[in-house]
């Protein structure tokens, strides 16, 4: 059964928009606020990196999860014609789809995709707005306890509690950040603030 997990985040950060980009750019940095993620570690593929997480299930059995995912970038004119940047920098994260030759290593790992977005455009001198989008994508196999319920119901209850985690994870992780910019020399005069849909 394949499940999808969605997050969405924004932020306003105390600093100019390079210096942000720079930040959001280190990718293990980044991942290194998520307390599921184990691991993150470079492939022999150019921008493409091995992200291992583990979560528990229901009855608190370990979960491990695997994705692939490559980095890229990207700039573009902004809309707002009275913006102080003239450009919005955005990196993305691209699923990579593997398999591996003999399956999983156990029936309690899996490989799902993950993707993102992430926009960062300078609204002020010293002040750099962040939007945050991911998603996440894993195909399970449904435990045979909760194989007497239509295997919609499971869908829509797994997706809900999926993404309700991943939002959990996700402000936490954009609060952690934004404390690194708060007090820093170059945005003193600014307070970051988060907000999370």
């Amino acid at each position: 059964m394949i499940i999808v997990g969605k997050a969405h985040g924004q932020v306003v950060l105390a600093s100019d928009l390079e210096t942000v980009f720079r930040y959001f750019a280190d990718h293990k940095k980044i991942l290194g606020f998520n307390p599921l993620c184990k691991s993150v570690t470079e492939t022999e593929w150019p921008d493409v990196y091995r992200w291992d997480f583990e979560i528990t299930d229901p009855y608190a059995n370990p979960i491990r999860l695997i994705f692939y995912v490559k980095q890229s970038f990207d700039s573009k004119p902004s809309d707002d014609l009275i913006s102080h940047e003239a450009f919005i920098r955005n990196i993305f994260w691209s699923g990579i789809p593997i398999e591996f030759e003999d399956g999983p290593p156990n029936d309690h790992t899996f490989v799902g995709l993950a993707t993102g977005k992430m926009s960062l455009k300078q609204i002020a001198e010293r002040s750099t707005f962040v939007d945050v989008v991911m998603q996440v994508t894993i195909d399970f196999q449904v435990p045979i306890l909760m194989r007497v319920f239509p295997e919609p119901i499971i869908k829509v209850m797994a997706e809900m509690a999926m993404s309700a985690g991943m939002q959990r994870v996700s402000n936490k992780m954009l609060e952690n950040i934004s404390k690194d910019f708060q007090f820093s020399v170059v945005g003193a005069e600014h307070s970051s603030a988060v907000q999370m849909n």
